[in-house]
């Protein structure tokens, strides 16, 4: 006589539907901790991007005796030898990430008091309360925002996510 019981080799619907929930679960925190770290890294690229503007900026001044007026690589000053521009220091301004959302683009303010500007703000945007925000300049600076326009004091915000730097 045949035994009619058929075992089954299979999963039941049961256990499928507790791995998927399972599954689920773990993507759901895989991908919160992942956005987090995302935010982290495009905050440290932006401050990055800013030291290497202001070592740009500093190796400018030395040889030119003040700061350009503009933050672009073709800005020079009737200080600097001949075929001396900002593009001598710096092949490329770096473009910050998420450019396309202008809350996190970044900004340039010189002192141009006198025609030369002696001093300069490099400020951006992050994203995160982060310990970088203690380096922050937080002292008022008046300027003109890339070297146009009219003189406006400026104050970088901590609470605000602003990140400023002026020469060193």
């Amino acid at each position: 006589m045949k035994n009619t019981s058929k075992k089954s080799k299979g999963f039941t619907l049961i256990e499928l539907l507790v791995v998927i929930a399972i599954i689920g679960i773990l993507t759901a925190i895989v991908t919160t901790n992942f956005t987090s770290a995302r935010a982290k890294s495009r905050d440290a690229k932006r401050i990055s991007d800013l030291a290497q503007i202001q070592l740009a900026l500093e190796l400018f001044f030395d040889r030119c005796n003040g700061y350009p007026i503009t933050i672009a690589t073709t800005a020079f000053l009737s200080t600097c030898p001949p075929g001396i521009n900002l593009g001598t220091f710096i092949s490329q301004i770096p473009n910050p990430p998420l450019s396309t959302d202008p809350a996190y683009t970044s900004n340039y303010w010189v002192d141009k008091g006198t025609g030369i500007p002696t001093d300069y703000l490099l400020k951006v945007k992050l994203e995160l309360n982060n310990n970088a925000l203690l380096d922050s300049f937080t002292n008022p600076f008046t300027g003109f925002l890339n070297g146009v326009g009219s003189s406006v004091t400026f104050t970088c915000s901590i609470v605000n996510l602003e990140y400023c730097v002026v020469p060193k």
